[in-house]
């Protein structure tokens, strides 16, 4: 009884597992920041790095009951499409980005998803996209958190460009946030 009961979970087991692994589909993510050219940060230098701290590297899960998820990775990593944007951004506000610069910032992704709950006829998805800045002066520390959520739901079937577009447009809006923030401009020595 007991070794049937074995063989039963070990069969079950391994059906979640292969269930769980559809093949990862791409999105396009271009966050597209407003050049504003402020001189901002009035040629101050400081060093940048970023770190992604997801435990996945899908940008977009579509969930369905008793289904496999269907996951959504962006077509190069996140990191390196957020480092190019925010490396821009800040250039266009004035900052110079000096790999041995006194000023440092650390960028930290805590979170991008849009999680999507599919149902037969209607679908729910919420969306998250969390960055943390760590800003260092020499003598000070300065840490910002930027956060952006949104909900939307809709029938039938959720539209992966439409995800796809709301996804860039938030993440473009909180790369903007991060650019053009007083606080950190005027925390750079």
């Amino acid at each position: 009884m007991q070794s049937r009961f074995l063989k039963v979970s070990a069969v079950t087991l391994s059906l979640l597992l292969t269930a769980c692994s559809t093949p990862i589909k791409n999105v396009i993510v271009n966050p597209e920041l407003l050049a504003t050219n402020n001189n901002a940060y009035q040629q101050k230098q400081a060093q940048i790095s970023f770190t992604d701290l997801r435990r996945a590297n899908h940008v977009v899960q579509v969930l369905r009951t008793n289904e496999a998820a269907e996951l959504y990775s962006p077509q190069e990593p996140l990191v390196s499409i957020i480092n190019s944007a925010l490396s821009a951004g800040f250039k266009a506000n004035g900052l110079q980005l000096q790999p041995l610069a006194a000023n440092q910032f650390e960028i930290i992704i805590d979170n991008a998803l849009i999680s999507v709950q599919q149902e037969l006829v209607k679908y729910k998805a919420h969306n998250e996209i969390q960055i943390r800045v760590i800003a260092k002066n020499g003598q000070k520390t300065l840490t910002k958190t930027f956060k952006i959520t949104g909900n939307s739901n809709g029938p039938f079937k959720a539209d992966i460009a439409v995800l796809e577009r709301d996804f860039n447009q938030q993440l473009t809006k909180l790369l903007t946030q991060i650019t053009q923030n007083k606080e950190l401009q005027q925390f750079i020595n």
